[in-house]
């Protein structure tokens, strides 16, 4: 079999293997596609917090099982993979908090992740594996993860007020949740990106479009009669919070600091418009077992529309390639489906 093999920073191969043996209890699975993403890229490049090295990338994922310790995941089973191993005992994760689990360890970050072509999954991983229709496209479950991150994100404001919402960054993460805004009911949703070319197609149906950097947002915002009228801003860019936001909220509106920031993430924000205004800022990193299969069955029964995505499929052997468009800006979303 084959593996993706991140030794260092860079230091990117594709390598032969031999074929894992199942576990006791466990299953072993044969990916059918594993998506890389902007975070892949950055860990590639330039490291993660997360990242232990040497460590086999990969954290978005479907894949079939092909044998089995394992009665409730029959051969044949259709999984998409949770990409974290919890405990399910902590207070974290008897709160459904999985992602806050304390003893969590995360696929192709902390341990070996999904870009090979067999996976074993032991008795106590089994938990990560969410099944999936048997007819439901690889290439649209795959993309389970990513929603469910918008998804957690949003579930952390209940009682917004669903009309105008801004997602920044229309790079894969912010289209989908673009998408998540529209199927939820939002009154009108609008995507900003400094680059024309990223709002020129693979947009949400019924999204606003504005080609802008975040320091003209303000000015446009007054043109549109947009001024202190927002009840959601979603950074889905390091850049997305590089300008005076809050001017931009209506009362009570809230922002989800749902991307990782440049630097050290130190930004000046206008506290006392935080204070009046009863403005809501909430973390969010990563997602839920729940709302892993929740996004699951919204794209199982295309409660969400992703046909906008038009993913570039590569093989195993040609990850670097994948690496390359999306740090070109050449694809929104790459999808290995080829894994022999």
């Amino acid at each position: 079999m084959k593996q993706v093999l991140l030794r260092d920073i860079n230091m990117l191969d594709v390598v032969k293997t031999d074929r894992p043996g199942l576990p006791p209890g466990g299953v072993l699975v044969a990916m059918r596609a594993a998506a890389l993403c902007r975070t892949d890229v950055k860990m590639i490049r330039q490291g993660h917090r997360d990242l232990v090295l040497p460590r086999i990338p990969g954290h978005e994922g479907v894949g079939e099982v092909i044998a089995s310790d394992a009665p409730a995941l029959p051969p044949g089973t259709m999984a998409a993979v949770y990409p974290g191993r919890y405990c399910g005992t902590c207070p974290a994760c008897r709160q459904g908090q999985t992602a806050r689990c304390r003893s969590l360890s995360i696929f192709g970050f902390n341990r070996d992740g999904l870009f090979r072509t067999l996976v074993p999954f032991s008795g106590e991983e089994l938990s990560s594996l969410v099944p999936c229709p048997p007819e439901m496209d690889p290439l649209v479950a795959v993309l389970a993860e990513p929603l469910a991150c918008c998804l957690s994100a949003l579930r952390k404001f209940p009682g917004v007020e669903r009309d105008t919402a801004l997602v920044v960054g229309a790079g894969a993460v912010g289209c989908l949740f673009a998408a998540l805004l529209v199927s939820s009911g939002w009154q009108r949703v609008l995507i900003a990106d400094s680059d024309p070319a990223r709002l020129g197609g693979e947009i949400p149906p019924g999204v606003e479009k504005l080609p802008a950097t975040t320091m003209e947002l303000p000015k446009i915002f007054q043109r549109m009669g947009l001024t202190a009228a927002l009840q959601l801003l979603i950074p889905a860019c390091p850049g997305g919070l590089d300008w005076p936001f809050w001017e931009a909220l209506a009362p009570r509106g809230c922002v989800s600091v749902f991307s990782g920031l440049d630097g050290a993430g130190i930004r000046e924000v206008a506290m006392n418009r935080l204070h009046y205004g009863e403005l809501v800022l909430a973390g969010s990193y990563g997602c839920n077992r729940i709302d892993f299969a929740d996004a699951l069955g919204m794209l199982s029964r295309q409660v969400v529309d992703v046909s906008f995505l038009r993913p570039v499929t590569i093989s195993l052997e040609n990850v670097l390639d994948g690496v390359g468009l999306l740090e070109k800006r050449r694809a929104k979303k790459v999808i290995i489906n080829r894994f022999e």
